[in-house]
């Protein structure tokens, strides 16, 4: 044990020189990103982080500016292993995210007697959210008049983006009240409701629309469509369809970033999207990393699958 402490001793001694030779600013932007990490990572409560201080300030022990940082700061986000939390630099340009296209998804053609709503990734302004949800609900109203077997819900290639127009678009398939929750490092829950026409978590209201839908097809036959593109949001959603009565998942195990992201802006102005908790269903159950669908198929199968359960379930 007597070496193991000198040993720490050693590497807790070279860091404090580590510290009082590079830059004032340089320490001072290591030390608030390093403990705005410790104070809200997902996996705060899994890091030695006198460990983890001595290695990021060792990394950075060469930086002359805050901008020398950035790799260090990148390399530092990585060490949480959440797989979802990133560093954006202030000198990344958003003409340098504009230049990686977004995939297109288009619909399925299946039988008339099964409804099919894709549900696609969720990215742009509050403007955007109200056409998002208006879409998506039209769709769902204007095959809500025909006779209906059941519904495939077609969450495959959604990388995410914001649930909750993704959350208030479905729902008249989903229902209301608590359909899912954020669980943070301290096992502390915080519940996703849907109520008429608004989306909460606990009590705060996070979004609304004016658009409402007499039928309730929250019992109706639903089939989750998910394959290894499934992100994020988009596996948030496969969450709160966890416990929905007449529901089966189909599909490819999901991508694996089942965490809450918040988006945090340091003093230079770069961010940190940083994971803060974990997706859990509506009995608690915490996830994290992929959710495996409750029939695992080829992905040329998956459509096939749930449309051939839900015939299953009208005999």
């Amino acid at each position: 044990m007597k070496i193991f402490y000198y040993i720490f001793l050693i590497l807790a001694f070279t860091s404090c020189q580590t510290q009082n030779s590079i830059p004032k600013e340089v320490s001072e932007y290591l030390t608030e990103t390093i403990n705005l990490l410790e104070q809200k990572s997902v996996n705060r409560n899994e890091i030695d982080w006198n460990e983890f201080r001595i290695d990021i300030f060792q990394k950075a022990r060469d930086a002359k500016n805050i901008q020398d940082t950035y790799p260090t700061i990148s390399y530092a986000v990585s060490k949480l292993n959440d797989s979802h939390s990133y560093f954006k630099p202030v000198t990344e340009t958003e003409a340098d995210s504009e230049n990686k296209p977004l995939p297109m998804l288009s619909d399925e053609v299946i039988p008339e007697d099964i409804g099919y709503i894709r549900i696609p990734f969720c990215i742009g302004t509050e403007s955007d959210n109200d056409v998002y949800i208006a879409k998506i609900r039209e769709k769902i109203e204007a095959q809500s008049n025909k006779e209906l077997k059941g519904w495939i819900l077609d969450l495959r290639g959604n990388f995410g983006g914001n649930m909750w127009p993704m959350l208030l678009s479905i729902e008249p398939l989903i229902g209301n009240g608590t359909l899912g929750y954020f669980a943070d490092a301290d096992n502390k829950y915080r519940a996703w409701k849907l109520i008429e026409g608004k989306a909460y978590i606990d009590d705060q209201l996070i979004i609304e629309t004016n658009i409402h839908f007499k039928k309730d097809l929250s019992n109706a036959f639903l089939a989750v469509l998910t394959d290894g593109q499934t992100a994020s949001s988009g596996e948030a959603i496969v969450v709160a369809f966890k416990f929905r009565e007449n529901s089966k998942s189909f599909g490819k195990p999901t991508f694996g970033v089942s965490t809450g992201c918040i988006s945090h802006e340091l003093s230079d102005g770069s961010t940190i999207n940083l994971a803060e908790t974990l997706f859990a269903e509506r009995k608690k159950t915490k996830y994290g990393s992929s959710i495996i669908p409750d029939f695992e198929v080829e992905e040329d199968q998956t459509l096939k699958a749930g449309i051939e359960w839900i015939y299953k379930m009208n005999k």
